[in-house]
């Protein structure tokens, strides 16, 4: 089974960190795809270029452009300054394999502070709240449980809702592919969370987003206007119904 590993960034000094982790992945039948402006110039990965114009930025539409030239059947996405464990590529294959389409599987992970010298985070200052005893390491979850710093779902699934909604680019930052998982609920797909699957984030600032003041001006999908725009993809029909 083919894996395609998608990562849209603006930050290149983020992506050192994953690529030291995907060097030391189990499961090796897998391709990179780092969709950004600038050519990251990484062995083994494949370049897909963000020259895309207009809008607040352009998440959505290179995330679409991203899963387009993807040759996997499974797509996992992994957000740069991530560390993940050698086995997490191998995990998502089977797991999600074993599941099927219409499953989506996050894994879990805290933040830290810093990384040392083998490229892997140290000094947790932020612990994941999804976390949980209650349920056993691998349980169903909602939908807006599922973080897309690394996650996993079928490419076919991502194209019959018409992948991401490129006009929430013109309107502002923030939800991208959190809009397929409330897509996907409607149409009664499952949603995991895999708490041995575990990512370890570096934090960073908003200062490739131009500080964090243009950042909360632009991050305005919470604020309502997400709302709004699904409510008018329904009234023109363009939001998905399950027919079962």
């Amino acid at each position: 089974m083919k894996i395609s590993i998608i990562t849209p960034t603006i930050r290149e000094n983020g992506l050192k960190i994953v690529k030291q982790a995907l060097d030391k992945q189990t499961f090796k039948n897998f391709e990179w795809l780092i969709g950004s402006s600038f050519n990251p110039k990484l062995e083994n990965a494949k370049w897909i270029k963000d020259d895309i114009a207009g809008g607040v930025w352009s998440l959505n539409r290179i995330t679409n452009k991203l899963i387009e030239q993807a040759n996997g059947e499974i797509i996992i996405t992994l957000e740069d300054w991530i560390y993940i464990n050698p086995d997490a590529i191998e995990k998502f294959m089977i797991n999600l394999a074993k599941l099927g389409r219409k499953n989506v599987i996050s894994g879990v992970g805290d933040q830290y502070k810093s990384v040392n010298k083998y490229g892997k985070p140290q000094i947790k200052i932020w612990n994941d709240p999804r976390r949980t005893e209650k349920y056993g390491s691998f349980y169903e979850c909602f939908f807006n449980d599922i973080e897309y710093n690394l996650a996993a779902f079928w490419k076919e699934d991502f194209i019959e809702i018409g992948g991401c909604d490129k006009e929430l680019d013109i309107i502002g930052s923030g939800v991208a592919l959190y809009q397929c998982s409330d897509r996907w609920n409607d149409l009664g797909f499952k949603f995991w969370l895999d708490q041995t699957n575990e990512s370890f984030t570096v934090r960073h600032g908003r200062e490739d987003y131009g500080g964090q003041k243009e950042w909360d001006k632009n991050h305005v999908m919470f604020n309502g206007e997400y709302d709004k725009r699904k409510k008018e993809l329904k009234h023109t029909g363009n939001w998905p119904i399950n027919k079962n």
